[in-house]
């Protein structure tokens, strides 16, 4: 039954339910429960369900998930919930050879389901409504025999090895083994995380008094974090090996106006540009002068700026070596920004180390997060495209598995997709693995950046374009305090700036109107 209505809510009654969540866009977009007769897929897109849900997963019912550490995740982060008497299924699986989901739905339930639709179907965008048939089946699939098969896996058990069955997943490092040597001194029963849970594999019954258990945990506990200080070295090392230079970023290379005034520092392929195209002369090999008077005027702070020397170093902390540049402004709004607001400019274009770097990344992105919370856009936001790129892939990847076999692939399949999305995406008439698999990638490509586009199209005017970009340079300064910027950068230095004839923006903009111009008049002879 399908809940998208407050009077169609069910008061839920029984001893135990299978419950499974499906999650889009960072956030909950459906809810799965099964009484053991009856299925319930709620909509909490269309519903408010937070009250109702927190009433349901406080009673003394047994919840069943299946591998539902992420599920209850979910739930304590968008409802505040916290399950009581949690069962996860893929622990009481474990004295079976295949633990999947999909094994257990053939072994026990007579249901024969492919991974690779399982998988397909997982991923999809399930934010998007209305609910295809088949996203509304897997839904109720998932949560449909969850009861059945822990009757059936715990029948597997002794009644001693039943009573070790507790699971918490709510523990977290480094509070674990503090949590758990209070159990044992207060004499309660011991709540073991699922990854510790696994490693006692019902082995050795225990006491809560067993000094064991500390050990073990103190065991894992350090093994878990000398782990995870060696993986995180290793992508820091690869990362700085990759990106970083020991060559100087800035040449410092001067630019004069005709009348001789200092303009601005900039690279050397700049001024190698301008003597290239006729636009200017060698005063020396660092210098040049250029033969017109330039577009941008500057008021006496800018010049400042710009005629600062820059130095090769990070301007968080100073390090001049392992350095790199970094975008103030994110990419994925600056690449949809118009053109006078997304030129490579060096107000917003900073120098930094690499440590410094994965710290004002990994600060850039919860500022993402609250953008994508104020703009009403989720960070993994995906357009219509979305749905082309699952189909394709899927469709590829069983093409060639079917080749691998020797079988026939059904073109029919291909077809449909074709004509079903033909206003959005020109597929080609014959299938053509390569040229399939090369539109597959672009799409997946832009969609990489789709939450930027979103957002940036709610910018419809320059006010907000200019508050927008207030947003990052203000982050920047606040959260990383940089010790090194160039005296004069400003959060409310120029937002926009103009172009020369030669410019490639100008060029681009002067298409764009044109472009718009035409629209305009054919819409004016459609009317008429």
């Amino acid at each position: 039954m399908y809940i998208n209505s407050e009077n169609l809510l069910p008061k839920l009654q029984g001893d135990a339910f299978g419950i499974d969540i499906e999650f889009s866009n960072q956030r909950i977009c459906l809810i799965q429960i099964s009484d053991g007769k009856d299925i319930y897929l709620f909509d909490p897109i269309v519903l408010d369900l937070r009250q109702y849900m927190i009433d349901f997963f406080k009673n003394d019912a047994i919840k069943i998930f299946y591998s539902g550490a992420q599920d209850l995740k979910w739930l304590k982060n968008e409802y505040q919930i916290v399950v009581n008497n949690y069962c996860d299924l893929k622990i009481l699986a474990q004295k079976e050879s295949d633990q999947s989901l999909i094994a257990l739905w053939k072994k026990y339930c007579g249901v024969q389901f492919e991974r690779e639709d399982k998988k397909r179907l997982q991923r999809s965008d399930w934010f998007i409504r209305p609910l295809t048939e088949e996203q509304l089946y897997y839904a109720a699939l998932d949560c449909k025999y969850l009861i059945a098969l822990r009757e059936i896996l715990l029948s597997q058990y002794t009644e001693d090895e039943k009573n070790l069955i507790h699971f918490s997943t709510d523990l977290k490092e480094p509070k674990l083994l503090r949590y758990l040597k209070k159990q044992l001194v207060d004499n309660e029963d011991v709540l073991l995380p699922q990854k510790i849970y696994r490693h006692i594999k019902f082995e050795d019954p225990f006491q809560t008094d067993d000094q064991k258990i500390i050990g073990l945990i103190e065991q894992l506990t350090k093994k878990h974090h000398e782990d995870y200080k060696e993986q995180k070295l290793k992508r820091f090392l690869q990362f700085q090996e990759k990106f970083t230079t020991h060559k100087p970023v800035y040449s410092n290379c001067r630019i004069f106006s005709l009348s001789g005034q200092q303009l601005c520092f900039c690279d050397q392929k700049k001024i190698q540009w301008y003597v290239k195209n006729g636009l200017g002369e060698y005063i020396d090999e660092k210098s040049v002068k250029l033969n017109f008077d330039p577009v941008c005027e500057f008021d006496e702070k800018e010049m400042k700026f710009y005629n600062e020397e820059r130095s090769n170093r990070c301007v968080i902390c100073g390090a001049s070596s392992n350095i790199l540049k970094y975008q103030i402004i994110p990419y994925m709004y600056k690449h949809y920004l118009p053109n006078n607001y997304k030129s490579h400019r060096a107000h917003d274009v900073v120098i930094l180390c690499a440590r410094c770097h994965e710290k004002a990344s990994a600060l850039q992105d919860k500022k993402r997060a609250e953008v994508a919370v104020i703009y009403g856009v989720p960070l993994q936001y995906y357009g219509e495209e979305k749905q082309v790129v699952d189909k394709l892939t899927y469709l590829l990847k069983k093409y060639e598995s079917l080749t691998k076999a020797g079988k026939p692939f059904d073109m029919n399949q291909y077809e449909q997709i074709r004509n079903q999305f033909k206003d959005l995406v020109q597929l080609p008439i014959e299938f053509n693995k390569q040229e399939l698999t090369k539109i597959n990638e672009n799409l997946k490509k832009e969609l990489k950046n789709s939450h930027g586009e979103a957002v940036v199209k709610k910018l419809d005017t320059e006010e907000k374009i200019e508050e927008f970009i207030m947003i990052f340079r203000k982050h920047f300064l606040s959260s990383m305090d940089p010790q090194f910027l160039p005296k004069e950068w400003a959060i409310d230095h120029r937002f926009k700036r103009n172009f020369g004839e030669k410019s490639v923006y100008f060029q681009k903009q002067e298409s764009n109107e044109q472009q718009q111009e035409f629209q305009s008049q054919e819409q004016q002879l459609q009317q008429q």
